[in-house]
């Protein structure tokens, strides 16, 4: 499988995905699947649960077609089937700040969670008979895997997280690995995918209280692609 993805972000969550989604699309690498994204197209859950039951073994084409990049969740727990499966791809590993990590790791299952304690019965039953669930199920079920169901020893995820780094780097071989954080904006993205740098500021989405308004507007597309509004 040679075609298909040309980047593949395995950088762990909360560290910057969300920015360097628009930034690959911005330079030509996209469309850039992502978790919101896979929200949004809750009929994926069931791949993904697939996916994750069968470890990787499965046509990644059902779900990443018509995409020429990936990042973040469910993504980042298939890498390495994904780094063999598309063998012409670049790999992306974000990094950050582990302490400052840690803080937004917290924060968003926190927020994760609240998300769905708010919702109506009306909106659960939507979930429910849409799929939207079995992706939230995916999206709950695989990065808890990755950390042993301990996603709030933070102990424990500080050494799953250092861990994951030090694999990609000791494994995907240099020519094609960019490690990169996001504040250091444009010319090493665009140096690594041969673009030229745009005159514009980098992006910067999904910071801090952004993540449960993203959440919202991937339900709220997943649901309009229906024809019904959850939120006006």
């Amino acid at each position: 499988m040679s075609e298909g993805l040309q980047v593949i972000g395995v950088g762990m969550h909360r560290t910057g995905s969300m920015s360097v989604k628009a930034a690959l699309e911005r330079l030509g690498s996209g469309p850039c699947y992502h978790g919101m994204e896979a929200l949004r197209r809750c009929t994926d859950g069931e791949h993904w649960l697939a996916a994750y039951e069968a470890g990787g073994e499965v046509d990644w084409s059902l779900i990443f077609e018509g995409y020429r990049a990936a990042l973040d969740w469910p993504t980042v727990y298939f890498w390495e089937q994904l780094v063999t499966a598309y063998p012409d791809a670049k790999i992306l590993l974000t990094e950050r700040d582990p302490e400052r990590w840690w803080a937004s790791h917290v924060e968003m299952f926190q927020l994760g969670a609240a998300f769905f304690e708010e919702l109506t019965d009306e909106q659960r039953q939507w979930a429910e008979e849409s799929g939207f669930a079995r992706m939230q199920t995916a999206l709950a079920t695989i990065p808890a895997a990755t950390f042993g169901g301990r996603v709030f020893d933070k102990a424990h995820c500080l050494r799953v997280f250092e861990q994951h780094n030090e694999r990609v780097r000791r494994t995907v071989p240099a020519e094609r690995l960019l490690v990169y954080r996001v504040q250091e904006g444009w010319a090493p993205l665009c140096r690594f995918l041969g673009v030229d740098v745009p005159d514009e500021p980098f992006p910067r989405v999904n910071v801090g209280d952004n993540l449960l308004h993203n959440i919202r507007t991937a339900m709220r597309l997943a649901r309009e692609q229906t024809g019904e509004v959850v939120w006006r």
